[in-house]
């Protein structure tokens, strides 16, 4: 399929069935049933890394700008301060980043940013523990952490739940020694920072299960685009197909001749055009049925495919036990060569349960024709093939 269905694995008939069906439950859907769950995951893995690179060095860039309130509380503590931000945080964060963009898994990718963002927490505890400000302001910075945990990064609902729980254990490790001395703000404060986890969580869950949604809206309208095209190119090619014998028809033909000819006198180079005539035909029909003669006419369009061997070449039924054979850029010898071929392969391997059957074959060879021309002096070379007995080749090359 497209961007939306990387899975190959996943046909988009189960595929079909597994979106109605999850469209069908509702909005609160946080997992899908294989293959559909695997589609999806392959899809999310490339929007979500996208932001989550963005968003990190961001986060990044703001972390560090943090140095500017260090100085202010404690500028005696700079060099500190700076060696702390700069490489004992964003340094093993980097490495993070740098690390979540080389695995597949969008859940190990999640808990390597949730990783990142624990060593955030960490370290902004420790800086605010070095300022020896109140917790108020704590509570400040890690429910502000939190909140970019749970929205902006948009991590996984179980994974994001995890990592605030783990953020908020750190803190509370940080600030046992103060828990005596608390103030009502303060308590507040850190009230703050636990509705805030909840609600984030909760924002959080909505957020995955509306992605997932317009997912399957997206998913759901591309299978119906993509079965409508496969559709149409079935209806197309059975358009330029003739129905009884698997080849081209007389419109794919026409289409074909046209094109070659034009390319012909562009290139200046020479067409052959084969006209073959099943001899005796309607005897055929009449002593062994119409059911033998649809199976002769299988076996004639059969062989003479299997003797046309090049891609660019053609063969064609063009009426009712009338073919055509197209050869690009050919010569003389070659042209006759396929029409020996095609003699031989229809004296030599017809089978058993058909009367056997000949043709009769007009050759023109033409440099850069028109399809008048090409098609007017087949038709006359066959005419005289009939003419001398039928079962034969008769050549006509001229440089019209």
């Amino acid at each position: 399929m497209t961007d939306l269905q990387q899975d190959p694995s996943a046909p988009a008939r189960i595929l079909s069935q597994q979106v109605d069906q999850a469209l069908a439950s509702g909005l609160h859907l946080h997992r899908f049933p294989q293959p559909l769950e695997a589609a999806y995951q392959t899809y999310a893995v490339g929007v979500k890394s996208r932001q989550a690179l963005k968003w990190a060095a961001i986060s990044l860039v703001v972390f560090n700008l943090g140095l500017i309130m260090d100085y202010a509380a404690r500028p005696d503590l700079l060099w500190e301060f700076l060696l702390l931000r700069a490489v004992f945080a964003s340094l093993p964060c980097l490495f993070l980043v740098w690390l979540s963009r080389k695995v597949a898994s969008v859940a190990l990718r999640d808990w390597i940013a949730g990783a990142s963002l624990i060593w955030i927490g960490l370290s902004v505890n420790i800086l605010i523990a070095m300022r020896g400000v109140p917790p108020a302001h704590v509570a400040f910075s890690i429910g502000l952490l939190i909140i970019v945990t749970n929205i902006v990064f948009h991590l996984r609902t179980t994974v994001a739940a995890s990592i605030s729980v783990a953020i908020m254990l750190i803190t509370a490790g940080f600030l046992s020694p103060h828990l005596a001395r608390l103030s009502p703000p303060d308590v507040v404060a850190l009230l703050f920072v636990a509705v805030a986890a909840v609600l984030t969580l909760l924002a959080n869950y909505r957020l995955e299960c509306t992605m997932r949604h317009l997912y399957l809206m997206t998913l759901r309208e591309q299978i119906r685009t993509d079965s409508m095209e496969r559709a149409n190119q079935e209806l197309t090619a059975m358009s330029l197909t003739d129905a009884l014998t698997g080849i081209a028809n007389r419109r794919m033909f026409d289409r074909q001749f046209e094109t070659a000819c034009s390319a012909s006198r562009d290139n200046r180079t020479t067409l052959g055009l084969l006209v073959v005539d099943v001899d005796h035909f309607k005897r055929y029909n009449d002593t062994h049925g119409h059911l033998a003669g649809d199976a002769c006419l299988k076996q004639v369009a059969e062989t003479l495919a299997l003797q046309v061997r090049r891609e660019r070449d053609l063969t064609a039924r063009i009426g009712g036990e009338e073919f055509a054979v197209l050869l690009r850029e050919t010569s003389e010898e070659g042209a006759q060569k396929v029409a020996e071929r095609i003699h031989a392969a229809l004296a030599a391997g017809w089978p058993e349960k058909l009367a056997p059957v000949t043709v009769s074959i007009g050759l023109a060879i033409m440099r850069a024709p028109s399809p008048h021309a090409i098609m007017t002096a087949a038709d006359k070379a066959l005419y005289e093939a009939k003419g001398r007995g039928r079962n034969c080749t008769i050549i006509t090359a001229t440089a019209a």
